[in-house]
């Protein structure tokens, strides 16, 4: 399902599609059965056959809400964090016009790089579940540009307090979305649900019945088809919220950070460096 989930983050419609093309097989797979079954269909006992398919619906949908609820905990997770850190970066930039000296104009400019940098080179990366190195780099600047105003004042002063806070802060929430963006479902789970799928999908095909009217047969393997292949790509969203589909998250919060730092440079009549281009790569020096 990973490597099915890259491949539909391509286009969306792409996941319409093998809910539409899932169903039209098991139907079709149903007729070729109907022509094959008894008359009364393949049970004796329709109704003790009846509670097992119910035990078994029951069962998948029980497992199916399991996951689901742990896939929406983690897309939350992903959500907040990345949160988190884009109002830590709006702070930082705030805290830096405390700086001294070249200081403000050098930290302000790191800090609207990594917030560029974020948004064009660290987000796509995370699809793969990995960190840009471009980003990295801009975390380095940072940490160094602290260290400078450190040693120039004092590791208690005031504004040196609250950077290093911002710094913590902002990384913890960069930490927190990236160990997001590398997990994944446990295959056991996957295969939990895929076999409890083809169980309940495999089961209605064993209704195929001869007398029973050919568009109540359709709309019971159809429905059952669509519903259940539309949750396993739903588990899919959830459980990677950065894989650029429909309902992933986007980097509108380190966006909105970057519209605010521009606002803070502007009323305080700083001129932050110039140190990188709109996608946040280092300019040459």
């Amino acid at each position: 399902m990973g490597r099915l989930g890259k491949f539909l983050r391509v286009n969306p419609l792409l996941a319409a599609v093998v809910i539409v093309v899932s169903a039209v097989v098991m139907i079709a797979i149903m007729l070729m059965i109907r022509r094959i079954s008894p008359s009364g269909g393949f049970f004796a006992d329709s109704d003790r056959a009846s509670g097992v398919f119910g035990f078994l619906g029951a069962g998948f949908v029980i497992l199916l809400g399991f996951v689901i609820f742990l896939s929406f905990g983690t897309y939350d997770a992903a959500s907040n964090q990345a949160d988190v850190e884009a109002a830590a970066v709006v702070d930082q930039f705030q805290t830096a016009s405390d700086f001294r000296g070249p200081l403000v104009e050098r930290a302000e400019g790191q800090l609207i790089c990594y917030a560029r940098s974020v948004i064009a080179q660290e987000w796509p990366s995370m699809r793969d579940g990995e960190r840009s190195p471009v980003t990295e780099g801009w975390v380095v600047a940072l940490d160094k540009t602290g260290s400078l105003q450190q040693a120039a004042t004092s590791a208690d002063a005031e504004q040196v307090v609250s950077w290093w806070d911002a710094t913590a802060e902002r990384e913890v929430g960069r930490r927190g979305r990236m160990l997001v963006a590398q997990g994944e479902i446990p295959i056991l789970l996957w295969a939990l649900l895929v076999i409890g799928a083809v169980l309940v999908v495999g089961y209605v095909l064993l209704y195929a019945d001869p007398d029973e009217r050919l568009i109540a047969q359709i709309m019971m393997i159809g429905g059952t088809t669509v519903l259940v292949v539309a949750s396993l790509l739903a588990v899919q969203v959830l459980a990677h919220p950065f894989e650029g589909q429909n309902g992933s998250i986007d980097p509108s919060g380190m966006e909105y950070s970057l519209t605010e730092m521009a606002a803070f440079a502007k009323s305080d009549g700083w001129q932050p460096d110039v140190l990188c281009n709109a996608a946040g790569v280092p300019l040459p020096k």
